[in-house]
């Protein structure tokens, strides 16, 4: 097995990255091509889509020195055998036998059944884990995702006492695990690997906050935002930063309950998570056939932590749960007024949402009411030494210097402009104010969520746009990483 040196110092690694426009997947590759940890750590970088989206939609980094990038869609991973799935991916991937690291993020959602859910997972995995063996003998790590479902927390009140410690989720009870497709992903790769010279290893995000381009049915931050920017019109906040005499005295109640609202999670920021994953990648001879958890703060958070804030960036005042139980569900809310992007010419927000997922984010601050936030102990002792945070969650920018960079090259701040970090937060507000930043153009929010670390710097950013939200749906402020 190749060492985390080894494997850096070869500039011919060919990253392969499944669900490429997802959340996870997205994050990844956005890391891979902005040549992350060295420029020479990949020389290709191969991005599976599900379906076919425009790369200047995709808002990967540009410019030379980037890796070699092919986006390939249409490799259907559902149906067949490993032979045609390896005969698909010698017909559309270019080197395909020089395929070194695998990133796996792919799921297919089967609600109603999580039996059989798991199973069709199960196949995808050990379909694409045999047509690689048949195709990629360079192959030397295969990362891919799991998630809190893999501790338990479908079952009421959850399994385990948090911190969440990896070894935790091999002492499943049988007929939960049923149910859950990562411990059987495990045995499917340990099997494949057996003798072939590579491995695998499992990254485990709790809550993840990030862009993608394609919306998901399980974006709490889409869900919430179309709901409170609704919430605040019909109660006289406008967009274009004009707003009622009421500012910050409208007061909106988190939709869920007590204990919903102050149990503590651990999200983490895309970029870490698209690190940690490429670290493991790189290393698989401590990170090899481990589940790692994914943090970017030592400390976990609650709604009670988070609502406020959220509120906020509307023009609202967000409160704890109501005890009144006859108010409408964030769901119900938007399918009530939904016509009203129409009307203030907000089409995509009446056309993009979250569709099927509305009924499971509504239930979320009564479903998810315990405790559950994850360890970074292991995290720690696989040579992961980026910094966590410690404190709140409402910290302000950790390094403002990256943002006008990213404005210039997005031509949005003057060339001259100073980038010193005193002054960039000033400079930042001041953009805003005279409207040179379009907060709700995705291309702006992909930028500015490259340098996002966690939920505090994307508090900041927001924090001075008390907008009716545009329905743009590639926004994602903390999508659900179940």
């Amino acid at each position: 097995m190749k060492s985390i040196a080894n494997s850096m110092a070869q500039d011919s690694n060919h990253a392969i990255v499944f669900g490429a426009a997802g959340l996870l997947g997205w994050s990844a590759v956005n890391q891979l091509l902005s040549g992350y940890p060295t420029s020479r750590s990949f020389s290709r970088v191969t991005a599976v889509l599900n379906r076919s989206v425009p790369e200047p939609e995709l808002h990967w980094p540009t410019g030379p020195g980037r890796p070699q990038l092919q986006i390939v869609s249409g490799i259907d991973l559902l149906q067949g055998t490993g032979d045609d799935l390896a005969k698909q991916l010698k017909e559309k991937v270019n080197g395909v036998e020089e395929i070194s690291h695998v990133f796996y993020f792919v799921f297919a959602s089967l609600n109603e059944d999580p039996i059989k859910e798991c199973a069709q997972n199960c196949g995808m995995m050990q379909r694409l884990a045999d047509a690689l063996n048949m195709v990629a003998p360079s192959l030397r790590t295969f990362v891919y995702s799991g998630g809190t479902r893999g501790y338990g927390i479908y079952i009421p009140g959850g399994i385990f006492q948090p911190p969440l410690v990896e070894s935790m989720a091999d002492n499943l009870p049988d007929d939960y695990a049923r149910t859950v497709a990562y411990p059987w992903f495990q045995k499917i790769l340990t099997e494949s690997s057996n003798g072939r010279g590579w491995t695998w290893t499992e990254v485990c995000p709790d809550a993840v906050v990030g862009f993608t381009p394609n919306g998901s049915a399980f974006s709490l931050a889409l869900h919430w935002a179309q709901y409170l920017s609704l919430y605040a019109y019909n109660h006289g906040i406008r967009p274009n930063g004009t707003a009622s005499p009421n500012r910050d005295e409208v007061k909106v109640p988190f939709p869920g309950d007590e204990a919903g609202y102050r149990s503590l999670l651990t999200p983490v920021s895309e970029k870490i998570l698209g690190r940690i994953a490429i670290h493991a990648a790189l290393d698989p001879d401590k990170c090899g056939q481990k589940t790692i958890n994914m943090v970017d703060n030592d400390r976990p958070v609650s709604f009670a932590d988070l609502w406020p804030a959220i509120a906020n960036w509307f023009g609202l005042k967000g409160v704890g749960p109501s005890s009144v139980g006859d108010a409408f569900k964030p769901g119900e809310y938007v399918t009530k007024f939904r016509h009203l992007f129409t009307e203030n010419e907000r089409p995509k927000g009446a056309t993009c949402g979250v569709g099927a997922g509305s009924t499971q984010l509504d239930s979320l601050g009564w479903w998810l009411c315990f405790d559950r936030h994850l360890s970074s102990e292991r995290l720690r002792k696989k040579s992961w030494d980026y910094p966590l945070r410690k404190g709140k969650y409402n910290s302000m920018i950790s390094s403002p210097a990256v943002l006008l960079p990213v404005l210039r090259q997005d031509s949005l701040a003057p060339a001259g402009q100073s980038t010193k970090s005193d002054q960039t937060e000033g400079n930042l507000h001041a953009l805003i104010k005279i409207g040179k930043i379009n907060a709700l153009d995705p291309a702006v929010l992909a930028s500015y969520l490259l340098h996002a670390s966690d939920i505090g710097d994307l508090l900041l950013f927001l924090e001075p746009f008390p907008l009716v939200y545009s329905g743009i749906h590639g926004f994602h402020l903390g999508q659900l990483g179940l």
